[in-house]
């Protein structure tokens, strides 16, 4: 059994632009232990669906449409009301957001804030509830954690602050962490200390992790599985090694097109061209096509399926998953 899936999950918020179809029909699967990766440009839906797991998504529970599910080790969340939904939140699946310093209240110490998670979660009080806290602080790489429980948001730096927001998602000891690029606002170094900190956590407790990301080369580092995400669709979908050596979607192509690498001898970027579109305005057919340097006259009008491939590029493997209509039967494949 899975410790978090998710079937046919679509997200529709009422806009004054209009209806905004934020996620359509989306499938993702995170085993206890494993850390999956979500990647896409901004407007792709990665940070609406995980703030759909727990109900958190703009326009309420009500905004996820008939027939989506969300299952936490084999327990239907959709459809839970608030006190429901606070059960899970923080004590099963917990979150890590990309900037701490809007997510961390500043005129609150650290030690009150990481201590009113394990109040919440744990059910400590007093000198056990502030040793809890020391220790969370200690394991997540504060040093001198307890002199510090009064030290205030702004006397910590980014990556500290963000070990500060670690401790807190991990005072409930959840099973599940989603981490919505956790690493965006730090330095490369601090980076790479904040990865090998989830890694490590993630080692010692078992916990399965979602990591949101935009950077390909991040996710490569921590994640054995990779989920593109585009238009609110799923768009590719794999072992991580396999996407990045041998990508198989124009978009996910796109993707790798555009970053640098060590080795690159390249003197410019190669954009993909134009952005994503308002999720009020997604084109017919494929909602990629507007952008896509493969595109053909069925891509404009018809929407290709999610379809399991081989990692040859095979149809019928359930190795890989492409929505793309280069790899269908009737195109006759690549």
């Amino acid at each position: 059994m899975n410790l978090l899936e998710i079937r046919n999950l679509s997200a529709h918020i009422n806009t004054p632009g209009g209806v905004a179809r934020a996620l359509d029909c989306v499938d993702l699967d995170v085993d206890e232990g494993e850390t999956v990766g979500l990647v896409g440009e901004s407007g792709s839906g990665k940070t609406m669906l995980a703030l759909s797991i727990l109900g958190l998504v703009p326009g309420g529970p009500k905004a996820l449409q008939p027939g989506s599910s969300i299952r936490y080790q084999g327990e239907e969340l959709v459809g839970l009301d608030g006190k429901g939904l606070r059960a899970y939140r923080g004590a099963k699946i917990a979150f890590v957001f990309q900037e701490p310093m809007t997510s961390l209240n500043p005129v609150f110490p650290i030690g009150d804030q990481v201590q009113e998670s394990v109040k919440l979660h744990r059910d400590m009080k007093g000198k056990e509830a502030r040793a809890e806290v020391v220790r969370l602080l200690t394991e997540v790489g504060i040093r001198d954690a307890e002199a510090r429980l009064d030290d205030y948001p702004h006397q910590f730096s980014g990556g500290m602050r963000q070990r500060v927001m670690i401790a807190m998602a991990l005072a409930g000891e959840p099973g599940l962490l989603v981490a919505d690029e956790p690493t965006t606002a730090l330095d490369v170094t601090v980076e790479s200390q904040i990865l090998t900190l989830l890694r490590d956590v993630q080692e010692r407790s078992g916990m399965g992790l979602l990591f949101i990301s935009h950077d390909l080369d991040v996710v490569a580092r921590v994640c054995r599985r990779t989920v593109v995400l585009y238009g609110g669709r799923v768009v590719e979908a794999g072992q991580t090694y396999e996407i990045l050596t041998s990508p198989m979607h124009p978009y996910t192509r796109g993707l790798l097109g555009s970053r640098l690498t060590m080795d690159d001898r390249r003197t410019a970027l190669r954009p993909i061209p134009g952005e994503v579109p308002e999720a009020t305005r997604w084109p017919g057919g494929c909602r990629f096509h507007p952008r896509c340097a493969q595109v053909h006259a069925r891509c404009r009008t018809e929407e290709p399926s999610l379809a399991p491939m081989s990692a040859e590029g095979g149809v019928g493997s359930a190795s890989r998953e492409v929505r793309c209509w280069l790899y269908s039967r009737e195109e006759g494949g690549t």
